[in-house]
């Protein structure tokens, strides 16, 4: 991807010496999949929200392919209540979390056949957990995915 913005940018310029090109901010076309992932977040949040819990962290998205995963470190606070939310597109069938503590120890697991997985925790103490996000079927060659962490 971004040897083709450096490609484009160089046949611009060399273009631009005979006229062919004009400069212009070039305006990215917004990826539906990406846009149903922070839909359904904002939906989480809405949801969870009616249960007194508000965003503690910023939405990460990512993309993977079927059985693939991405770990995601976050920081809990103590005696703080926690609900981690993960979304995906829909071309996603099943999608699972784990959450570890600091030691890698399992704290709680969605691995249910759905694509909302949901865990939750009161640390403690304050510490680095791990979100494992885990893309267990996806229909297509990736699947966008978003992570949400919700405190109260």
């Amino acid at each position: 991807m971004q040897s083709n913005r450096v490609l484009a940018r160089w046949l611009c310029l060399v273009s631009l010496v005979f006229g062919y090109c004009s400069i212009e901010p070039v305006q990215a076309q917004p990826n539906p999949f990406l846009q149903s992932v922070r839909e359904q977040l904002r939906s989480a949040a809405r949801a969870v929200g009616r249960d007194g819990y508000q965003l503690s962290h910023e939405p990460l998205t990512g993309l993977l392919s079927a059985g693939e995963f991405d770990l995601i470190q976050i920081t809990l606070r103590a005696g703080i209540e926690y609900v981690i939310v993960a979304v995906c597109d829909q071309d996603c069938r099943d999608m699972d979390l784990r959450l570890y503590d600091e030691n890698g120890y399992l704290i709680d697991e969605d691995v249910a056949l759905d694509d909302i997985p949901i865990v939750t925790v009161i640390p403690r103490r304050t510490a680095t957990f791990r979100i494992q996000a885990i893309m267990s079927h996806c229909a297509a060659r990736n699947c966008v995915y978003g992570v949400g962490a919700f405190a109260r």
